[in-house]
């Protein structure tokens, strides 16, 4: 691991932080597995500070770290300059979090983003539209296509409200992150860069089920706002300390909604999907409560730590398919497990767990 870890640092080290983002410097940053953590010149035992691949305060400081047992050893992707650019998004993160970032996803309020079919019809038409977006050379009729896309956008909040806020939330927090991490891809390599934007487009542009995932889909349509923005030379740049508006916001500051009529929506395949969707998570929920071995823990739990790539929501129950950190409202313990664990949301709250399933 320890050779890995300096191959990563002479990458990061090439990097012009700066020119990607005003104010942006490099961060430590540590290599992880389930028994040792390598960063600086020490390795040290695992321990529960490290989990996800995320940014966390390591004594004084914010420092990067990344999983590579699971997210480079174990799989197929042992790309040095992508787990490069990886943890660049992760120092962002960093850098965030140093600068009193407040424009965190919301991210237990977004599992209970609704399954509104037309909604999600022009969610995806708007997905479609920036990417063409991206691929429009003639900055006027990039221009164009851009407003037509804002235009959507706010037409749909007039259907979902404030739950476009937890859109916008995620792309600026992540979107930023992802787009800094790619612009250091970019310096690189070109060719990876490529390859990467263009299977963010394609994300946007072509019909899955990850367009119902809002979390996901955001990590994607995020960065590719920011590069169309940047293309139009639309300059979002900004101090992230006591800034509120989120990046979407930022960039069409001056805009001017208007109703959209030309939408040839597919109404039946979206809402065939959102069934499909509904239909597979509360399969996965009622097999992990089917098996016979469960223990059930009542109480007053507050959810503290998750991994928010990997969890569903159904009803009042949230299924956690990595990790999840509670803290006891009772004694204010935390309590961390791995695996698959099941929670019993109070009704209406977002964050009160009174029963989990292990």
């Amino acid at each position: 691991m320890r050779e890995l870890y300096n191959k990563i640092l002479n990458n990061i080290n090439k990097i012009d932080f700066e020119s990607i983002w005003k104010g942006f410097k490099k961060y430590d940053f540590a290599l992880y597995t389930s028994s040792e953590v390598c960063f600086g010149n020490k390795t040290i035992p695992w321990d529960e500070r490290f989990m996800g691949n995320t940014t966390i305060k390591y004594e004084d400081s914010y420092i990067a770290i990344w999983n590579v047992e699971q997210d480079f050893f174990n799989n197929g992707n042992k790309d040095i300059d992508i787990l490069s650019a990886n943890m660049i998004h992760e120092m962002f993160h960093a850098h965030q979090c140093e600068n009193e970032e407040k424009r965190f996803p919301r991210d237990l309020v977004t599992l209970d983003y609704p399954n509104d079919i037309r909604n999600f019809c022009l969610k995806y038409e708007e997905n479609k539209i920036l990417s063409k977006a991206f691929y429009e050379n003639n900055p006027a009729l990039k221009r164009q296509l851009f407003e037509k896309f804002y235009n959507i956008r706010r037409n749909r909040q007039q259907i979902i409200g404030d739950m476009c806020i937890c859109e916008y939330l995620s792309e600026t927090s992540e979107g930023m992150a992802e787009y800094v991490g790619t612009m250091a891809l970019k310096q690189l390599s070109e060719d990876k860069y490529i390859e990467r934007v263009s299977k963010y487009l394609k994300y946007l542009g072509n019909f899955s089920p990850l367009q119902l995932d809002i979390r996901k889909i955001s990590y994607y349509s995020g960065p590719i706002i920011l590069i169309v923005a940047h293309d139009l030379g639309i300059n979002f740049e900004h101090s992230i300390s006591n800034q509120t508006k989120t990046v979407f916001e930022i960039i069409t500051e001056g805009y001017e909604c208007v109703k959209i009529d030309d939408l040839q929506l597919e109404t039946s395949m979206i809402e065939k999907a959102v069934n499909e969707n509904t239909a597979y998570k509360r399969d996965l929920i009622e097999k992990f409560m089917q098996a016979s071995n469960r223990t059930a823990m009542q109480g007053n739990f507050r959810i503290s730590g998750y991994d928010p790539m990997n969890m569903i929501k159904i009803d009042n129950k949230i299924l956690c398919k990595h990790f999840i950190r509670l803290a006891n409202q009772n004694d204010n313990e935390d309590m961390t497990f791995m695996g698959e664990t099941l929670l019993d949301m109070e009704h209406n709250k977002t964050n009160k767990v009174i029963c989990f399933y292990r």
